[in-house]
């Protein structure tokens, strides 16, 4: 299986330069434009210290982690207010679930395990594994990514749970400088957004330029068509790439997002992670011999 020489564009910010080694690793020419980045929300500020208040005066049942960025930065900060160590013996009398393996490693690097990790990584994956519980008149603490979820918030009400939930960050198409630093301590390769970036993307994926294009999470998504739209490009695009791109996603929470702008996903990976979706987009480029 191969890619065969096609162009394909990562929009991710995180792990872009690993993404661009899969891609050539596969026959394809990578073309980095990514269409994310995040603003570090959890300086000293009342909104971070009341979160804290609230988790060490209530009993919390489950702690909910979704991102190793998310338990990174949120850490960091409570060595900083002295609060640390007090947290980390309060997660140990509590069921720690993690979303995926990243926010489980960054867990085990403070000394704390994490009982269940669901099959499918994402918030419904989540919601399937926390259910099978008793969640009655229990607490629940929830550090988020970028983006909350009042859908997964609701859900765990409705089983009659009390939800306290916090972000150490946003999204955005700019990569603060301080935000960058916490990459780098993270380990990541991370490649800036830049609004020239994404329109020169968006010119080039018009031209015919790029063949493929690859969407690592809804908020990558949902920062490229908002600044699509802003700069009156979204209809055009939106033509090109439901007739002329391969527009592949990385699982189905990603996928949504692009159904909700009415974007058409070509190639969607069983297992969702980014060396399967290059690969499922090289046997679907081997099999139909070219794109569109």
């Amino acid at each position: 299986m191969s890619l065969g020489g096609i162009t394909v564009a990562i929009t991710s910010s995180r792990r872009a330069l690993e993404l661009a080694t899969i891609v050539q690793k596969f026959g394809g020419i990578p073309y980095v434009a990514p269409t994310i980045g995040i603003e570090n929300k959890i300086l000293l500020t009342s909104q971070t210290n009341i979160f804290i208040e609230t988790i060490l005066k209530n009993e919390i049942h489950f702690f909910i982690f979704m991102t190793g960025l998310g338990v990174f930065n949120l850490f960091q900060n409570l060595k900083r207010l002295s609060q640390l160590d007090t947290v980390i013996e309060r997660l140990r009398d509590t069921v720690v679930i993690s979303r995926s393996n990243k926010p489980a490693m960054e867990l085990r690097k403070f000394g704390i395990a994490t009982h269940f990790v669901p099959n499918m990584n994402t918030v419904d994956g989540v919601f399937e594994l926390i259910r099978k519980f008793d969640l009655k008149n229990k607490n629940i603490g929830i550090i988020w990514h970028g983006d909350y979820s009042d859908k997964f918030k609701r859900k765990l009400e409705s089983l009659g749970s009390k939800v306290f939930e916090f972000s150490s960050y946003s999204y955005s198409i700019k990569l603060e400088q301080k935000s960058g630093k916490i990459l780098e301590e993270m380990g990541y390769d991370y490649v800036a957004p830049t609004e020239a970036k994404i329109r020169i993307l968006i010119e080039d994926l018009m031209q015919g330029y790029i063949d493929a294009i690859t969407f690592t999470s809804p908020p990558a998504v949902n920062e490229f068509f908002d600044f699509a739209r802003k700069n009156n490009s979204f209809d055009s695009l939106k033509d090109r790439l439901n007739h002329n791109i391969l527009v592949v996603s990385v699982g189905p929470s990603t996928s949504r997002n692009l159904e909700k702008f009415g974007i058409n996903v070509d190639v969607m990976p069983r297992t969702y992670r980014m060396g399967s979706m290059i690969k499922e987009l090289a046997d679907f480029v081997s099999s139909y011999g070219k794109v569109r």
